[in-house]
């Protein structure tokens, strides 16, 4: 063996001792940098891609939206059957409308109520409520209680509802006067009458005669006519709403 031949021998046993020597005092480290290096392989590997990435917290639990499936829906559709259309209902007879009240119409209290005029002719003096007028023949004021109707003389005078007579006499301011009661406490009076053909506690109808006209010694300066009074409950009320 020459020289060379064992320089090469001792010198290869030296670089395999050396490296035995390093990597028994730098094995440890090498082993953590091994470790280290393929925590990082394994989390590029992981790593998701851009389009795989997932969407952004918007609230909304997205495990839970039912994402719908256009081609079903579409062949539901397609088999769903044509809605029919319910006939609409034939209408009702159409409701007669309530009629209306008559002008002369109105209320004693206890319901709607119509007065027969008692002689035919136009109202010359109004009922005058709490308002006093002037009567000329008296030559004073008062109010005036009723409405005066002219007429003809000895013209028909007929009860304004049906009733019974209540009273039936004759005064120096009235002339002749007759009374009559009805329901709910109503009462009529007619003064002015030269003849009273009912007597007291007589049943009349409405529209029967009770006299005739005459004069009314305190409306002396009205033509003939007949002073008309409608009470209900003792309170005076304008007879021409109830014509």
């Amino acid at each position: 063996m020459n020289f060379k031949s064992i320089k090469e021998k001792v010198s290869s046993k030296i670089n395999k001792q050396s490296v035995k020597t390093f990597f028994q005092k730098q094995g440890l480290y090498i082993l953590i940098f091994l470790c280290v290096a393929a925590a990082g392989i394994t989390a590029l590997v992981a790593w998701p891609r851009p389009q795989e990435a997932a969407p952004e917290d918007s609230g909304t639990d997205v495990s839970l939206i039912d994402v719908p499936n256009l081609e079903q829906e579409m062949a539901a559709a397609s088999q769903s059957p044509t809605p029919s259309v319910s006939p609409s209902p034939s209408p009702t007879a159409t409701p007669t409308a309530s009629p209306k009240p008559t002008a002369h119409s109105g209320s004693n209290g206890s319901g709607s109520i119509s007065l027969k005029k008692p002689v035919e002719g136009k109202i010359i003096n109004s009922f005058s409520g709490d308002e006093l007028v002037y009567f000329a023949s008296l030559d004073m004021w008062a109010t005036h209680n009723g409405v005066d109707i002219q007429a003809e003389k000895d013209a028909p005078v007929s009860a304004a509802l049906s009733g019974t007579v209540k009273d039936v006499y004759a005064d120096e301011s009235n002339g002749g006067v007759v009374v009559i009661e009805h329901s709910d406490k109503a009462v009529t009076l007619y003064a002015g009458l030269s003849e009273m053909s009912v007597n007291k506690d007589d049943k009349v109808n409405a529209g029967q005669q009770i006299g005739k006209i005459g004069e009314m010694p305190k409306e002396l300066d009205l033509s003939y006519h007949l002073h008309f009074e409608y009470m209900v409950n003792g309170e005076y009320k304008d007879p021409a709403k109830y014509f």
